[in-house]
């Protein structure tokens, strides 16, 4: 028999890491089955919420892996004292509460967490083994990304087991915990950026003439065109774009008149102010 895993605030990202998990596809050795869990206990706050993770894992069917999943809510250290592992998908704000209700239950288990702005150091407060993950919405369809931070007391054997869960997300990478405010910016927020970028582009389409639906189809295979081309050609983004240019004509047009209207320098100011949050998110008042 596997191991439980148990996961404290199963919303948008709860639920997308649990997804990822769950539709993982079959592990191709018994070693690598023993690094998933046999069964999953999502605790969510009220019946509403409970009704959604259990709407969500009807409409996965069987997992490949044959995973089986409890939803509960207001049983916290019942659930975590069942658990090897613990993801803690909390709020930041509502993370001291949770933490502190299970405190007796979590300690020396593997704490697995995604709250913004909360640190290794606060995290070990509670267990010693403590891996640190940011992570984005993508990851529900198996298209995120997650940068993982680990502290010094968790063992190989726990590191590889986070590494095969998070994969599932879609890409794991491991920095050290001092990139992980920059990381929340740039991974957990940028989904909303580029779906900004996304939208205008399809809105500048509308604006042209093109209807809508054609507009933000040819948008949206613009933009997963152009990271595919990224990724399989190793090249640096300033020369691909510079390969679309030709002297005197649309594309550096276009380029100029963002610049001109700081577009760049918006984007990375964007990106800074967002870390500078993150970095506060953890600081209890």
């Amino acid at each position: 028999m596997g191991y439980t895993l148990t996961i404290l605030g199963c919303g948008v990202m709860g639920q997308a890491i649990l997804s990822a998990i769950y539709r993982a596809p079959k592990a191709a050795d018994a070693a690598t089955a023993a690094l998933y869990p046999s069964h999953i206990i999502a605790c969510n706050h009220d019946d509403a919420s409970v009704q959604q993770v259990v709407d969500l894992v009807a409409g996965m069917g069987a997992s490949p892996n044959g995973i089986t999943v409890d939803v509960t809510h207001s049983h916290n250290g019942e659930a975590v004292s069942q658990a090897e592992v613990v993801l803690l998908a909390t709020k930041p704000y509502l993370a001291e509460m949770v933490l502190g209700g299970v405190r007796k239950e979590i300690e020396g288990k593997l704490l697995m967490s995604i709250v913004a702005g909360w640190t290794i150091d606060q995290l070990q407060g509670y267990t010693k083994t403590v891996s640190r993950i940011m992570t984005n919405t993508p990851a529900k369809y198996g298209y995120g990304c997650a940068v993982v931070s680990h502290s010094a007391e968790t063992a190989p054997a726990q590191r590889l087991l986070v590494k095969e869960l998070i994969d599932q997300v879609g890409k794991c990478i491991e920095l050290p915990e001092r990139n992980m405010d920059a990381a929340t910016s740039l991974v957990g927020s940028g989904p909303a950026f580029v779906l900004l970028m996304l939208e205008s582009m399809a809105e500048a389409g509308i604006k042209m003439g093109i209807p809508f639906k054609e507009s933000l189809e040819c948008a949206s295979k613009v933009m997963e065109g152009t990271v595919k081309m990224v990724e399989l050609s190793g090249q640096h983004p300033t020369v691909l774009k510079h390969q679309v240019c030709t002297p005197g004509g649309t594309t550096i047009a276009g380029l100029c008149t963002m610049e001109d209207r700081g577009v760049k320098s918006g984007i990375i100011a964007g990106l800074q102010e967002a870390a500078d949050v993150a970095a506060k998110l953890g600081q209890k008042k």
